[in-house]
């Protein structure tokens, strides 16, 4: 289980819509086609991954921080105690914001996730606490989940789109 991230684009003649009721909107999405559900290339899931990204796009300390965090700001919160359960996060960007994101989103790979990593947690070879056996499958995870994100933001910044996307 886990909190998990999931956006979808969103028409820019419905970004009022999408922020009047964001849940609604992401599950009656027009854009999506219902017909095939293994068409995954209008749906962006960045599973876990979300935080490490929140990490990345402003790492190392960019201030402000960098444009692509707008894509995966937000968090869950817990009104009455992470034993009652938590209220997701829903964000809606408008057709102008994901064209930001598309423009520096690119400058970004997994060279950076690995840089981040080894800054944060320090390198294994070296005695840092990164555990050794799982560098590279939390480089190849965040970075995996990184191409999915450029793609997406891509696709839909090309349309001229806007996206909704939740955390929870």
């Amino acid at each position: 289980m886990g909190i998990r991230y999931y956006a979808y684009p969103v028409l820019a003649d419905d970004i009022e819509l999408a922020r009047q009721n964001p849940l609604d909107y992401m599950n009656n999405n027009p854009i999506v086609d219902d017909d095939d559900p293994d068409d995954d290339r209008l749906v962006l899931c960045l599973d876990k991954s979300w935080r490490y990204l929140q990490e990345l796009f402003v790492w190392p300390n960019q201030y402000p921080a960098e444009p692509c965090l707008d894509l995966v700001r937000g968090d869950v919160v817990y009104p009455n105690g992470w034993q009652e359960g938590y209220r997701c996060h829903y964000e809606v960007l408008e057709p102008e914001a994901v064209q930001r994101i598309a423009d520096h989103i690119g400058e970004i790979d997994k060279v950076d996730v690995l840089a981040m990593f080894l800054a944060h947690y320090g390198c294994p070879s070296t005695g840092g606490d990164h555990r050794d056996s799982h560098l590279r499958e939390d480089v190849a995870y965040v970075g995996y989940h990184l191409e999915q994100a450029k793609r997406f933001v891509a696709m839909v910044a090309a349309a001229g789109h806007g996206l909704v996307y939740r955390i929870g």
